[in-house]
C-alpha cells in the first residue's frame, strides 16, 4: 500500500508531461479528418501494378474507400528465351498469346486492429475490396522465318511477324515483335475481384499516410483470359499483392 501511494506522484506527474505534450502538439495534429485520398504502386505474384483512394474517414475506427487500379498480368508458365543465332532480337516467350493488363474498379473499407501509441509507431488495420474487373488483351507477335513453296519445287525463306496461332508454318524464332504491334487488335474481357488483406500505416503526422499494404486477391471472368496456348480461357486468378501507400488526410466539409 505504502508502495502504492509512493508511485501517485510519479503518475500524476507522467500524466501532467503527456497532457503537456500533448498541447504543444501543431493543431494540425488535433484534428479530426474526414477525407483520405493516397496513391500506391505495387508488386504481385503475377506482375506489376499502381493505382489510387479517395476515402471517407467515418471515424477513427473506420475509412471507407473507392479504389481503381492497373496492374499487369503474367502467366506462372512464361519462360523467357533467347534466340542465339539471331543477331540483335528481343528474347520471347514460347507459346504466349497475349500480353494481359487489368483494370479494377472497387469500393472498400479499413478497419483498425491497433492504433499508434502517442509517442508514434504503426497502425495496423484490416481491409477489404471489391468490385469490376476488365481486363485487356494485346496479341504478342512473333518474328519468325518460313519457307514458301515455289513452282519449282523449290522452297523460299522469307520472314514475317506472325502470332503463336500460325506456329505450324514456321521453320524458326526469331525473336519477339514490338509492343506496338498489334495495339488495333486488343480485346477485352470483364470480370470481378474482392481482396483481403492487411495495412501497416508508419506515417509520423496525422496529416500523412505512409503504408504498407499486403492483400490476397481473387478474380474471376465469366469469358476467361488466355495469356499461354496452354492456359487457354483461364477464368480464376488468385494473387498476393504488396503495395506502398502514400497520401494526406484533410478536411473537405
Amino acid at each position: 500500500m505504502l508502495t502504492l501511494f509512493g508511485a501517485c506522484p510519479f503518475l500524476l506527474s507522467a500524466q501532467n508531461i503527456d497532457i503537456q505534450s500533448d498541447d504543444d502538439k501543431p493543431l494540425e495534429e488535433k484534428l479530426v479528418y474526414n477525407h483520405q485520398t493516397t496513391l500506391h504502386v505495387a508488386m504481385h505474384t503475377r506482375g506489376l501494378g499502381a493505382g489510387f483512394k479517395i476515402g471517407r474517414i467515418k471515424s477513427i475506427h473506420v475509412t471507407r474507400n473507392w479504389e481503381a487500379q492497373v496492374v499487369s498480368l503474367r502467366s506462372l508458365k512464361e519462360l523467357k528465351t533467347l534466340n542465339m543465332s539471331s543477331f540483335n532480337m528481343r528474347p520471347f516467350v514460347y507459346g504466349k498469346l497475349n500480353y494481359a493488363y487489368v483494370a479494377r474498379f472497387g469500393y472498400g473499407e479499413e478497419r483498425r486492429i491497433f492504433g499508434k501509441p502517442y509517442w508514434g509507431g504503426i497502425e495496423t488495420r484490416w481491409t477489404y475490396e471489391a468490385g469490376a474487373s476488365l481486363a485487356l488483351l494485346k496479341p504478342y507477335y512473333y518474328y519468325v522465318s518460313i519457307y514458301k513453296p515455289l513452282a519449282d519445287g523449290t522452297y523460299w525463306e522469307t520472314y514475317d511477324e506472325q502470332t503463336f496461332d500460325h506456329k505450324d508454318e514456321w521453320v524458326d524464332i526469331l525473336g519477339r515483335s514490338a509492343f506496338t504491334k498489334g495495339l488495333g487488335e486488343i480485346k477485352v474481357s470483364p470480370g470481378v475481384h474482392a481482396s483481403l488483406g492487411l495495412s501497416f500505416d508508419f506515417a509520423k503526422s496525422r496529416t500523412q499516410v505512409q503504408a504498407i499494404n499486403i492483400d490476397v486477391k481473387a478474380e474471376y471472368f465469366p469469358l476467361g483470359v488466355s495469356i499461354m496456348d496452354s492456359e487457354r480461357n483461364k477464368k480464376v486468378f488468385v494473387t498476393f499483392m504488396l503495395s506502398y501507400n502514400w497520401g494526406s488526410r484533410y478536411n473537405n466539409y
